[in-house]
This record gives C-alpha cells, structure tokens and sequence, in this order.
C-alpha cells in the first residue's frame, strides 16, 4: 500500500495547522496568500493566474512555514505510522489505507503536540484548571485493561483509528468436533 502526502489531504482538507499555501498555477483573488521561493505573498488585485514573482499582482508579507502542516512533516508522520501498522489485518486495500491515514493523522497530531511543549509528558488530562473553568477528562476502563493502546486515546485521531481497528483485532472462535485415527 502507497500513501502520499495528497492522500492525506485529501482524507483530512481542513487540518489543523492548515496545510502550507504553496503557490500552483491556478487563479487567485484578493487577498489570497501564497507560500513561493521560499517567501509569503499576499494577491493585491481582485484576480490574476500570474506568478507572485508579478509585483503588480503581489506583494511579500509576513509568514512562518512552520506555523503550517508541510509535506516534509506527513512524509514523516507516514514513516512513523508504517511502524505500527499491520496492513495484512484487513480485506481490502481501501479499509487499510483509511485506518492507516487515522493513524498517520495521530502520529503528526501528536509531533505537532511535542513541538509545542517539548516538555510535556504522556497522559490524558484528568484535571486541569484555569480560574473558574475547569476540565477534566475520565481514562475509560478499556485503556486502563488495555496499556497498549492508551497512547492512541491522546488525540481524536487515535481514538477514532482504535474505534475503527478494534473489530480487526478480534477474531473468532470455532469448536468442532473431531476425532483421530490413532489407536
């Protein structure tokens, strides 16, 4: 199974950080910012097919790529995925590769996460407050019987690749009744 970093985008458009705005060649409008050579460019007319290298057309303005998702980042979020996932648990390619983008969407929540507050640990928030507002999260018994998956209930992504994968990871018990030819 190939998956690619448009795969991704196209299962999930509105990630959060919203995907790098690279320039392609298509039709832009006021106020439209793109990411090209390197710099950001925001359209100063109301519509134009030109490059942002067209001063008349852009202007530079302030940006920081790695306040966006950038390919480089779900190229390594899909390495990551690779490590833990057993492709030969499902029937067909389609259910594989859309449990395997969940989890791919787990891993570049989570390095986004990390980037965040390098210091923070593991763990659900069971209680957390801040004046007045309080927030508080229950670890639900199954991740407490099960260590193994309590990673992936970090973010809605991994739960919802777990809700998904767990029917795979059961299996079903025949008996029959038999005998042998031995003596």
């Amino acid at each position: 199974m190939i998956v690619t970093a448009e795969d991704f985008k196209n299962q999930f458009p509105r990630f959060i950080p919203v995907y790098l705005p690279i320039y392609t060649f298509k039709t832009y409008y006021k106020d439209d910012v793109v990411y090209f050579n390197n710099d950001f460019y925001k359209c100063k007319v109301t519509s134009t097919t030109n490059t942002p290298a067209t001063t008349a057309d852009w202007e530079k303005t302030s940006g920081n790529a790695l306040n966006y998702t950038q390919d480089a980042d779900i190229i390594r979020a899909i390495a990551e995925a690779k490590v833990n996932f057993n492709e030969g648990l499902f029937d067909d390619e389609c259910t594989a590769k859309l449990l395997f983008l969940y989890l791919v969407a787990f891993y570049l929540t989570i390095d986004f996460q990390n980037a965040l507050n390098a210091n923070g640990g593991f763990g659900l928030v069971q209680s957390k407050s801040v004046g007045s507002v309080s927030e508080s999260y229950a670890i639900p018994q199954f991740f407490m019987n099960k260590p193994q998956f309590a990673m992936y209930a970090q973010n809605g992504y991994g739960r919802k690749y777990l809700n998904m994968l767990l029917p795979y990871l059961t299996g079903n018990i025949i008996l029959a009744k038999g005998a042998t030819t031995f003596s």
